[in-house]
């Protein structure tokens, strides 16, 4: 009787859901786990609503619940990812949602490319935080090597009165002063360059790739973006037009380790 109390509980809340009575659904969902437990739908549903209502600790806890009832439960990794990027805990949102686009592979649901999407978020905030914290030191190490440079000046100036060597001094000091900051702002320009490798871009979205593989015809392209072409237009190569299968397909293992280590360092490129 529980768990027939239980799914009256779920179809309230689903319906409260559709009419965006977030607060309202998550009273019903939780009144669906106080009469079972088990069901880690349950949980997850109600992750969606905390989701909506930006309430991300309670998120995470109910997807760790569902992860534990129900492992290869893709939304669960999904929502937790998301959130977890909201908590600024980017190391742990990209193991969840590689985890959450595996099984969604492997389970063929229909939203991957979200998934590749959220991925691709994960990387670039934590890109942007290790970048502002890069940016923050770079700019003590300036300060510091600036202040010993007019240390030096002032230890110089310190015991000379004649004004011909003083100018000397000042002069020198200010040009070396002004190298030090040519060197900083040169490798704040390099840091700032953004070209991706053509290699790295799906032929047939022209984003990043996330999970490059092979046709039997030797072209690389972005996994879903194929399977999408597939669903589409059929099973052919998009560029050669001979006949393709998901069952001929090949990961492109070195591409997309080398994507891996680009994004470490370009972390923007997730944005392209």
């Amino acid at each position: 009787m529980s768990k027939v109390e239980a799914e009256r509980h779920k179809a309230a809340g689903n319906k409260l859901f559709a009419e965006k009575r977030y607060g309202d659904a998550i009273n019903e969902y939780t009144n669906a786990i106080i009469k079972d437990s088990t069901v880690c739908v349950y949980y997850t549903n109600r992750a969606l609503c905390y989701s909506k209502l930006e309430k991300y600790d309670q998120v995470i806890a109910d997807c760790r619940k569902a992860i534990e009832l129900d492992p290869s439960m893709v939304k669960a990794y999904y929502l937790i990812g998301q959130a977890l990027i909201e908590k600024k805990q980017h190391t742990e949102a990209l193991n969840k949602l590689k985890t959450g686009y595996q099984l969604a592979i492997e389970q063929k649901v229909k939203y991957v490319n979200d998934i590749i999407q959220a991925l691709l978020v994960a990387r670039k905030r934590k890109w942007d935080d290790d970048e502002a914290v890069r940016l923050e030191k770079e700019d003590e190490l300036l300060h510091y090597v600036k202040g010993l440079i007019e240390k030096e000046r002032a230890d110089l100036l310190k015991d000379t009165i004649d004004e011909e060597e003083i100018e000397t001094i000042n002069y020198k000091i200010d040009e070396r002063l002004s190298q030090v900051q040519t060197v900083f702002v040169q490798s704040k320009d390099n840091s700032h360059r953004r070209e991706i490798p053509d290699a790295y871009l799906d032929k047939i979205s022209f984003n990043i790739m996330h999970d490059p593989v092979f046709t039997p015809d030797g072209i690389t392209y972005e996994r879903q973006s194929l399977l999408d072409h597939f669903s589409r237009n059929g099973n052919f190569d998009p560029i050669t037009r001979r006949p393709c299968t998901e069952r001929q397909l090949i990961p492109n293992l070195s591409l997309r380790e080398a994507i891996e280590d680009f994004l470490k360092e370009n972390g923007w490129a997730a944005d392209y």
